[in-house]
């Protein structure tokens, strides 16, 4: 370090260089790009620093050792940001990066355990699932566009969170590969809206009941409860016979079963959605 016109404890390249084991190069490009101020040149033109350039030198070599970028050193470096947010940041991006790398083997382990020709048949509907929040997006514009537009919002949200899966944080070829045959039954030819609110009358009343139903079954199958189980069944038929005018008699459940049955054909859009779903 040395003391002199410059200042009192400027020191130089070199021995930054020497004390930090980084090449003078690096060290100048730093300088170049404003993440470690000179204080001034010497009388030969080189270059000095203050004296706090050793422990600013030493955390940038530190956070490039964990391969933060270099825009994100400079903000802490100005000030703009604490190291604490910069951190935050870095982790928040890494775990970005790791669910796409988890999806990706997801998608590959699928193509990877099939023969030649279903191997080509699921590559065709992964390709569509390779970006996985494009996907996730995908789904949730299917159902704006297959709920009846008189739905109040929240409902349209609850319905949405409830039919739209949560992708699987981590993958299986199964599951993976259901998520991809969700997506090409509501991109395809005979995809499906919603009951209209002319079709079913109250049409917030009639996806209300629907909601109430569907989480009472949800109840049902985790407490194994047969009780339960009822409550759930007699919830939904109410809902059907409320928005159909009828009474929810022996003959109004007979009536529904067989229509339902009628609807639910092995290759029904229902059935298909939330098989995979």
């Amino acid at each position: 370090m040395t003391h002199g016109i410059h200042g009192e404890g400027t020191v130089g390249i070199g021995e930054l260089a020497a004390r930090t084991g980084l090449p003078v190069k690096t060290i100048r490009y730093y300088s170049d790009i404003g993440l470690l101020p000179e204080s001034g040149r010497s009388r030969g033109g080189h270059r000095r620093y203050a004296a706090d350039a050793l422990p600013r030198l030493r955390l940038i070599q530190r956070l490039r050792a964990l391969d933060t970028p270099i825009a994100a050193i400079a903000t802490v470096m100005t000030g703009e940001h604490s190291l604490a947010d910069v951190v935050t940041r870095e982790l928040d991006t890494v775990q970005a990066h790791m669910r796409e790398l988890t999806w990706r083997q997801g998608i590959l382990r699928s193509l990877d355990d099939c023969p030649e020709l279903e191997r080509l048949r699921r590559l065709t509907l992964l390709a569509e699932v390779g970006k996985l929040d494009e996907a996730h997006d995908r789904l949730v514009r299917y159902w704006h566009w297959a709920l009846p537009t008189s739905l109040p919002h929240r409902l349209t949200r609850a319905v949405i969170e409830g039919a739209v899966p949560v992708p699987p944080t981590t993958p299986t070829s199964t599951t993976v590969l259901a998520y991809a045959e969700l997506h090409a039954l509501t991109s395809g030819n005979d995809r499906r809206r919603q009951p209209q609110s002319h079709q079913v009358g109250d049409v917030a009343s009639f996806y209300s009941g629907i909601m109430d139903a569907c989480t009472l079954a949800a109840e049902a199958l985790a407490s194994g409860c047969p009780a339960r189980r009822a409550e759930a069944l007699d919830h939904f038929v109410r809902t059907y016979a409320r928005i159909s005018g009828h009474d929810d008699t022996p003959a109004f459940r007979a009536h529904l079963s067989i229509r339902f049955r009628h609807a639910a054909h092995p290759g029904s859009f229902p059935l298909r959605y939330w098989r995979h779903a």
